[in-house]
């Protein structure tokens, strides 16, 4: 007997095919440091992405360590061209400084400094001659189903490098869940307010709305931005709403505009002026993160955005009370959070307020200090260590 014909298929299973060109690097030899002599340091990653909130952070960390005084690169270890790396570098972080390398220097690039991306680069790099770091901006065994590429990923965290994590929660998770061989530091999560200035707005307006526009981060293709469940929270409140006599008006971004929502409008992937504007017509700002935060919650701040953030992930870990709305990921919850919140404007405000004073304390500039501790620090006693 043969089996039906379906227009859909079973789950696609990882195909070891995807790493034919880096598949040499892939053992589970810990990495043998050698402390840095040389102000080499070189970032490997995927290439580099419009669009990438990651790759924009890797940027704009890299150039502030080329302000310091290192020599910084940013290798591919897939496929991209040089000229296509560049034009994306600028696209992200205009002005970045550092230089971009294809996949074709990989073997005979030569660093003091390695720094890992993704969880794949560290088997690329672990092995190299030089200093061994891990610049971990999520817990990336979340990226998978529980299998083989979850248990490939969590293992990158026991092989020696020396781990620093963008923000606490990712060290929290390492810590928890694995088993830790190296140094593990944490630097600030940080926000660059200059690209999303403030504009003050007039909150009394909130206890009358008859209609609540919502701007809506979210990912198709990134279970962590919690694009299905949001959806349905979404298109489930406007119900409730609706019989209150409220109309949310939802507005997504993040997502490429081929993409189909069941409720609201696309508006696609977005640049820093769009943004912007987007930001400052808004009621209130979204942002699901189910594990490692995201900036665009704090770009949302910045620009003056009332904040709604959902307890079922990180933003405890990055927010400061009294700085945001906190409502469970359910359909009631967020009806009840919006509608407490416009009849209290003065609540509203105040929390806006706060978030200016928060994000203040969270600027790039103790980002900098933070990572240029943790450099320096590694010259201070030239030595070979074994992991």
């Amino acid at each position: 007997m043969k089996p039906a014909k379906t227009k859909f298929s079973d789950v696609p299973d990882g195909s070891i095919h995807q790493y034919d060109q880096i598949l040499k690097y892939f053992n589970n030899q810990p990495a043998d440091q050698t402390k840095p002599r040389g102000n080499r340091i070189t970032f490997v990653t995927t290439g580099i992405i419009g669009f990438d909130g990651g790759q924009t952070t890797m940027l704009h960390l890299g150039t502030l360590l080329a302000n310091a005084g290192y020599d910084v690169y940013y290798l591919s270890y897939v496929p991209q061209s040089q000229d296509e790396m560049i034009q994306n570098a600028e696209f992200n972080y205009p002005g970045y400084k550092g230089t971009c390398l294809p996949m074709g220097e990989l073997e005979s690039h030569r660093s003091d400094i390695w720094a890992a991306t993704l969880w794949e680069s560290v088997y690329v790099i672990k092995n190299k001659p030089g200093y061994k770091m891990y610049f971990v901006q999520d817990y990336e065994p979340y990226f998978y189903p529980y299998g083989d590429r979850y248990q490939m990923a969590r293992r990158t965290y026991s092989l020696g490098l020396h781990m620093v994590s963008l923000g606490p929660w990712c060290a929290h998770m390492i810590t928890m869940n694995c088993k830790v061989h190296s140094p593990i530091d944490v630097i600030n999560f940080p926000v660059d307010v200059a690209r999303y200035p403030f504009k003050e707005r007039d909150m009394g307006p909130y206890e009358q709305k008859k209609q609540i526009k919502l701007a809506v981060y979210t990912k198709w293709s990134s279970p962590r931005r919690a694009p299905i469940n949001i959806q349905i929270v979404l298109e489930n409140c406007r119900q409730l709403m609706r019989a209150k006599g409220i109309d949310l008006k939802i507005q997504y971004f993040g997502t490429d505009r081929s993409k189909r929502f069941i409720n609201g409008e696309n508006l696609g992937k977005l640049t820093p002026p769009e943004l912007n504007r987007l930001y400052q017509s808004a009621d209130f700002g979204i942002a699901p993160s189910m594990t490692n935060f995201s900036l665009v919650p704090y770009e949302m701040m910045s620009t003056g955005l009332p904040l709604i953030d959902f307890k079922e992930g990180t933003g405890s870990y990055f927010l400061k009370d009294g700085t945001y709305f906190a409502s469970h990921l359910d359909e009631r919850d967020l009806a009840k959070t919006l509608a407490n919140a416009c009849a209290n404007p003065d609540t509203i405000s105040n929390q806006v307020q706060n978030g200016q004073a928060f994000l203040k304390t969270i600027g790039w500039d103790r980002t900098e200090k933070d990572m240029l501790a943790i450099i320096a620090n590694l010259y201070a006693n030239v030595d070979v260590v074994k992991s």
